[in-house]
């Protein structure tokens, strides 16, 4: 996960993406997916949580099946996390349940490790003490009046203002602890904005970004990709629904890749996979590099599920 941060500075001119994994969905025992292997990963990078020392599900050998020994691990990252997990539910124990709680403490701490491995790469890149960052909202979309919370570090206890764009905001709001603002979403005009706070301390970045929508407009949905296996240069097609005829913008690591996309029948939409993705030096052991990317659309009327590709180098 490291590694996919670092090489994805190379994506495109001045584009950071985040190198997250897309953990969409509640796993338990019994359960598969390329997901499950994600959260095996994730647990192995902490030896106090690994899945297991030797053989399936150990550093390396991660596997997409969620067994005994991935609840183990699990209840284990859970119960090391209590205050920020288990408290606010009621619990006293570790579930090995992935819940809600659990993949937002696990999205931050990959949104922390993969912005600070940002800095170790990016030249002149710095953070300083006191500065307003914004990581991420509790959602991405919803309607106004919907209460959401934004992630981050900087906020001041009184007085953050919240933007969704220039021209709107949510004044006075509070944080209790620094690093979490909740509020209520506007009555503002559907479509997606740019999130970012203000306060004494400065203002913060502003790739975040909130759909604001209507609540009667069907979602985007992703179906299916022209192809499983793309290489640089390829194009790639989405196939669907809820696309709008303009201003469709596909989400790669939840950054903004492409822009204003066109889909004249609502059903499908394409972009290009640039030629100067991935063009990192890789280990000679490494005889046919791959990577998964994975793709949200985001329009007016809110944001698709997550699906995924493989780019084969």
């Amino acid at each position: 996960m490291k590694q996919l941060a670092i090489l994805f500075l190379l994506l495109a001119p001045g584009l950071v993406l985040s190198a997250t994994t897309d953990f969409s969905r509640t796993l338990y025992l019994g359960m598969r997916g390329e997901d499950v292997r994600a959260l095996q990963e994730f647990l192995n990078t902490d030896p106090e949580t690994r899945v297991a020392e030797i053989g399936a599900g150990s550093l390396g050998s991660e596997t997409d099946y969620f067994g005994v020994a991935t609840k183990r691990a699990l209840i284990k990252f859970q119960e090391k996390n209590r205050e920020e997990i288990l408290t606010p539910v009621g619990l006293t124990a570790g579930s090995g349940i992935f819940g809600p709680k659990t993949r937002e403490k696990i999205t931050m701490l990959e949104v922390r490790s993969s912005k600070e491995e940002t800095l170790k790469e990016v030249p002149n890149l710095s953070v300083e003490p006191g500065d307003v960052y914004v990581m991420f909202p509790s959602q991405y979309s919803g309607k106004a009046g919907t209460m959401i919370s934004i992630s981050g570090a900087g906020f001041t206890l009184l007085d953050n203002t919240v933007y969704f764009g220039p021209n709107h905001a949510v004044i006075k709001a509070s944080s209790w602890n620094g690093q979490s603002i909740t509020f209520k979403v506007p009555d503002i005009p559907k479509g997606l904005y740019p999130l970012y706070v203000k306060n004494a301390r400065g203002e913060s970045n502003k790739e975040q970004w909130f759909v604001v929508t209507d609540g009667v407009s069907p979602e985007p949905k992703i179906d299916k990709f022209s192809s499983s296996i793309v290489l640089r240069g390829d194009t790639v097609s989405v196939v669907g629904s809820g696309f709008t005829q303009k201003d469709n913008t596909i989400m790669v690591g939840g950054v903004g890749l492409f822009k204003n996309v066109l889909s004249e029948d609502g059903k499908t939409l394409s972009f290009r996979v640039p030629e100067n993705v991935f063009t990192a030096t890789f280990s000679p052991t490494v005889k046919t590099p791959e990577f998964k990317i994975w793709v949200h659309i985001v329009n007016e009327n809110g944001v698709s599920n997550g699906s995924n590709f493989t780019l084969k180098l």
